[in-house]
């Protein structure tokens, strides 16, 4: 199957199948990550313990701890997505650099060949141009679509754990928060 990738990309099959691959190992952990942590409601829940847990605090130490340790959920849950982006940048830019393999090659066909040029000549050459490219696409449209939605998809959970931790801090200074719901 690597020969026939092969036969169809030229030398930048593997760069472009190690893209797809990673790519591919990142969207499916990453979708399984947030999903778990959205259907369990733990983050809010481990929110709300960790402030009880320094309830004797101040409320600007509180707000603080939990400042901090927002940031530090907000990084593991967006993991990986840094990378997704960097691939679905250098995936287009790997099919571009493939088209021009291929036209070289092609280039090269006709400089070698005396007679008439029939479309044969260079239909090998062309073919790997286009098919990089079209591959290197493929690969980064669904890349930077994830990326993006997963970003917003951590943008949304930090925001509703927040918004919890906030609430439950008010209510601790004695604050009526029935109003803000």
């Amino acid at each position: 199957m690597i020969t026939y990738f092969y036969q169809q990309l030229g030398p930048l099959t593997y760069p472009l199948l190690l893209c797809a691959l990673v790519a591919s190992i990142i969207i499916v952990e990453r979708l399984a990550a947030l999903s778990l942590t959205t259907l369990s409601g733990r983050l809010q829940e481990d929110g709300r313990q960790l402030l009880v847990s320094h309830v004797g605090e101040n409320k600007a130490i509180r707000d603080e701890i939990a400042a901090l340790w927002l940031q530090g959920r907000q990084r593991r849950m967006s993991a990986g997505i840094r990378l997704l982006h960097i691939i679905a940048l250098l995936s287009p830019l790997l099919g571009l650099l493939g088209t021009v393999v291929g036209l070289i090659d092609a280039f090269n066909s006709i400089g070698e060949h005396s007679g008439p040029i029939e479309p044969a000549l260079l239909a090998g050459g062309l073919g790997v141009a286009m098919k990089t490219t079209a591959v290197g696409l493929i690969i980064a449209v669904p890349t930077l679509l994830f990326a993006h939605l997963f970003q917003l998809w951590v943008e949304k959970l930090t925001y509703a754990t927040e918004k919890v931790m906030n609430m439950h801090s008010l209510q601790t200074e004695g604050v009526c928060t029935r109003a803000l719901t």
